[in-house]
């Protein structure tokens, strides 16, 4: 009678590896799909401040004045335009607006900032009231409209 012996197989060395690599990878993309919102409003968040900072312009304050004087007219100016509900009319050069969000964390609203490269002067109409800035021919301007109430900074990045 001859003994049976009973012959051991053993996994082949590294099995381990190709048994766990789907469950590492269904893992990696699970943490990925989980680490996209939070991508997003970081991304957003930057935006906002990048915003902010972009279009806060310091300066001084524009004159108001009742009218627009002689000087400060242009002899064919651009056409009035309403951007956010506010009307803008000036008298020389070019704008560049930007709805810039409101402060906070995540602001559901934003406030017009328009930026003219020379106008010689602005006629703001906001909240049913208008206001004429002039800040004077070849002077960068800045004006921020926040609820209804237009300000206005000699000026500004906008060439």
């Amino acid at each position: 009678m001859t003994s049976v012996v009973p012959i051991r197989v053993s996994a082949p060395q590294g099995r381990w590896r190709t048994d766990l690599l789907p469950t590492i990878c269904i893992i990696a993309v699970l943490l990925a799909v989980a680490c996209m919102p939070f991508a997003i409003a970081a991304a957003t968040w930057a935006d906002h401040l990048s915003l902010r900072k972009e279009w806060t312009i310091a300066g001084p304050a524009c004159p108001v004045v009742a009218q627009v004087s002689i000087a400060a007219r242009g002899a064919h100016p651009p056409p009035p335009f309403t951007y956010k509900g506010t009307h803008f009319a000036f008298q020389i050069g070019s704008v560049e607006c930007e709805a810039v969000p409101d402060e906070g964390w995540f602001p559901q609203t934003t406030h017009a900032v328009c930026q003219f490269a020379a106008p010689g002067a602005v006629e703001v109409t906001a909240g049913g009231r208008t206001t004429t800035f002039e800040p004077g021919v070849g002077h960068p301007t800045t004006v921020t409209v926040r609820n209804g109430r237009p300000t206005c900074v000699v000026g500004g990045w906008f060439r």
